[in-house]
């Protein structure tokens, strides 16, 4: 075999289609487009889903559901990230927060999280790396004492952070607030805006305890005797 006679295998390349070379050749005159019509035109092609003039399939079924206008979702966030980016040294265990607290800032400039428009919550996984990693069959174990404060929190995650003998605070903060914390470059010294407190829609998520909300007796306490250096205190006897 020499170079001249190398070619592509039967079948791989396909020859163009030849049309208006006579009626002889089977796609003369009308081209194989039939006779008039918007498809025999130049350029003229039907839009997807049209049928013809009848409501259309995606007209004829029913609406379902509706979209919130005022929704403010949260950016969803596992303790197995957490717990990854720590082990990897990419997020301090000590945080900028008050008593070390890891704050949503922190997060954002650990690359944790890319974007947080309205807040996070903190959800536990149970599954990390294929393995189940769970204590006494039950709960997820993480392994660092760490404090967190995030704008929701579930009950399983908060047993989580607390049995590895760190704390986790559910914060709120309005738009005005969270641009605060994450961008504090944004705002001249001395002229930060007043923390908001939370709408009555919100408030009796943060003043309970169960909820780890910042407006609980509780946590107050708590964060008071952190203050004095006394950890290890049961505030809820």
């Amino acid at each position: 075999m020499a170079l001249n006679e190398l070619t592509y295998p039967e079948g791989d390349r396909k020859k163009k289609k030849r049309v208006g070379r006579g009626i002889g050749s089977g796609r003369g005159k009308t081209c194989g487009r039939g006779h008039k019509g918007k498809k025999a035109r130049g350029g003229g092609s039907v839009a997807l889903g049209f049928e013809g003039g009848q409501t259309p399939f995606w007209r004829r079924m029913p609406k379902r559901g509706f979209t919130k206008p005022n929704a403010k979702p949260l950016e969803t966030l596992g303790l197995n990230k957490i717990e990854n980016y720590i082990a990897m040294g990419r997020l301090d265990p000590v945080g900028t927060g008050p008593n070390g607290t890891i704050t949503m800032k922190d997060l954002l400039d650990a690359d944790v999280l890319n974007n947080i428009k309205h807040g996070v919550k903190l959800v536990a996984s149970d599954k990390i790396g294929g393995q189940w990693k769970l204590e006494g069959g039950r709960g997820y174990k993480f392994a660092y004492p760490v404090n967190l404060e995030v704008s929701r929190v579930s009950k399983q995650a908060a047993e989580a952070v607390e049995k590895a003998g760190g704390s986790v605070v559910a914060a709120h903060y309005n738009r005005l607030n969270l641009r605060t914390l994450l961008k504090p470059h944004k705002f001249e010294s001395g002229m930060m805006p007043r923390r908001a407190r939370p709408p009555p829609k919100m408030r009796e998520y943060y003043t309970q305890f169960e909820n780890r909300g910042y407006l609980s007796l509780e946590i107050q306490l708590q964060q008071q005797l952190k203050k004095l250096g006394v950890d290890n205190i049961d505030v809820t006897k």
